[in-house]
């Protein structure tokens, strides 16, 4: 049976992303986290709460579909103030990222090193529903205390 590898990358699976996306979240001060948070039929990758700026972030993790990343990303407005695709280095190079811009969504560059860079900051958007918004902080705050 032959292998197939991926040259230039270390990354094979999304939650190879995790760590180093989550350890960059919380350098912008996103402390309370929570991991495939449920929202709808989907679950949000990483979802974050800064409670010295009272925002929240959602980051969607894609290997290379940034066009699926982006419907995902989308819905992830209604409960999060900003919202980011993250992704291995040499596919975020590829995405249209005035396409994300358009739509308020971030871009977040994993490197081979473990390290995150910025490519698009997100911006806030008005489709955040303060229920759903809420909902989430709460259960941050509870599974963090629990």
């Amino acid at each position: 049976m032959t292998k197939y590898r991926h040259i230039g990358t270390k990354f094979s699976k999304e939650s190879q992303l995790l760590k180093p996306v989550a350890r960059f979240a919380q350098q912008q001060g996103f402390c309370l986290q929570e991991r495939e948070l449920p929202f709808y039929e989907y679950r949000i990758d990483l979802y974050g709460f800064s409670a010295r700026s009272d925002s929240t972030i959602a980051v969607e993790l894609k290997l290379t579909d940034w066009r699926r990343a982006l419907e995902q990303a989308l819905l992830y407005q209604l409960c999060s103030d900003y919202v980011y695709i993250a992704m291995p280095e040499r596919s975020a190079g590829k995405v249209d990222k005035a396409e994300l811009q358009s739509q308020g969504i971030g871009l977040i560059s994993v490197l081979e090193s473990g390290d995150c860079h910025c490519l698009l900051p997100a911006t806030a958007h008005s489709e955040v529903r303060q229920f759903y918004r809420s909902t989430q902080i709460e259960f941050l705050k509870e599974f963090a205390s629990a």
